[in-house]
């Protein structure tokens, strides 16, 4: 080819390129849309919803209007500083506590402020929570943000996979001799520039999240894997969106006799929660553990499906061993933890109730109400607040 023909060429080429990428972006657009971000870097935390934005947050099961405030939160405008005579409580957590899955006024920290307002308690709950967040991303939240709210008391919420991201993010780790280290993730140009494709592109998002899903039917019925021997963050990469339900990378965890592959992964939020349980002791500031149920602990037969389907045996695994765990450690250091999971049981024995969304797992809006209600019950059980 002679070189005179080379660039007009290679112009046409790119020019083809683009265009083509164009069609499928608009393709996409209008005939698949995919479910876009609405999230920007945070070199800190390594990511918050973006303040002031509205959109609609589409699913199979509900299409859900979110709004965030001037702060990123999924809530109404707060100041910083606290009106006289308030009791504040900061409410952090994944997306179980943003609760995209429900109307605003159904959310675990709406229900929880009426129901003290309710009881006569002039007060303010603040919805901290993130979408796929976990205790680590929370704890920093706590640190930077939440604790400049001037709160009363902090409740954060855990999700059974926290104990496997907290590793993942690896924004909190432990040193030799078991003390916590943050090291905050930065924000380097190219997560920048992916995190701006994944609220923009739907071409981006279809090649990066669904086609994945779509060449791998049969992924979530794989062997469970010994992620947990490996110490290296990066054998985490694929706990990319925030699971609350069993899978096969979290089954060591309800292992009846301890599992040394999840040592260090406990280890780890155990340290985190002491160091919430700290700051918020070093602020005068009551802390309380709030552990989400999973769909796993509520629904008959479903927790034996489960190990089926990943080849285990039922006599060797709880389905309760987690919670159970982090009560027991909540009650050694010294603040209140609270389980959904028997609340949940007995309403759907009795009642026939349900909590969780079929398909999407969350939290419905009867899973943040009662989750509400029994918070109430427990904060008047310690004598707070004090009305």
């Amino acid at each position: 080819m002679k070189p005179n023909k080379i660039l007009p060429n290679l112009l046409l080429l790119l020019g083809t390129l683009l265009f083509s990428l164009v069609v499928l972006e608009m393709g996409l657009r209008f005939f698949a849309p995919q479910g876009l971000t609405k999230s920007q870097i945070e070199p800190d935390l390594g990511w918050i919803n973006v303040p002031n934005t509205r959109y609609v947050f589409h699913h199979k099961e509900f299409n859900t209007p979110i709004h965030y405030n001037s702060y990123g939160m999924r809530d109404l405008e707060h100041t910083r500083s606290k009106p006289p005579g308030v009791f504040r409580i900061a409410v952090l957590g994944d997306s179980f506590m943003e609760g995209r899955q429900v109307p605003f006024d159904s959310l675990y920290s709406r229900v929880l402020e009426r129901l003290l307002k309710e009881k006569g308690l002039n007060c303010e709950v603040l919805n901290f929570g993130v979408h796929a967040y976990s205790t680590d991303q929370e704890l920093v939240l706590l640190k930077k943000y939440a604790l400049e709210f001037d709160p009363d008391l902090v409740i954060v919420s855990v999700a059974k996979n926290d104990i496997a991201t907290n590793v993942a993010n690896a924004i909190c780790g432990l040193d030799p001799k078991g003390n916590l280290q943050i090291t905050p993730p930065g924000a380097p140009l190219g997560s920048l520039v992916r995190a701006w494709l994944y609220r923009n592109s739907h071409l981006f998002t279809f090649l990066n999240f669904r086609l994945p899903k779509l060449m791998s039917p049969g992924a979530r019925k794989r062997n469970p894997r010994k992620i947990f021997e490996v110490g290296d963050a990066a054998m985490w990469s694929d706990l990319t969106e925030a699971q609350q339900d069993l899978n096969p990378t979290l089954m060591p965890l309800y292992a009846k006799v301890e599992d040394p592959r999840v040592d260090y992964a406990k280890r780890l939020m155990e340290a985190i929660l002491k160091e919430i349980d700290r700051v918020c002791h070093e602020r005068e500031v009551k802390f309380i553990l709030l552990i989400n149920s999973a769909r796993f602990q509520i629904q008959p037969g479903s927790w034996d499906r489960k190990l089926k389907q990943f080849n285990l045996a039922p006599e060797d695994y709880d389905h309760e061993a987690v919670d159970r765990w982090l009560l027991d450690f909540a009650a050694e250091v010294g603040f209140p933890g609270i389980s959904s999971a028997e609340r949940f049981r007995d309403l759907k024995a009795r009642k026939g109730m349900s909590f969780h969304w079929r398909i999407d797992g969350h939290w419905n809006s009867n899973g943040h109400r009662e989750a509400a209600r029994l918070t109430v019950e427990v904060l008047d059980s310690l004598g707070l607040p004090p009305l």
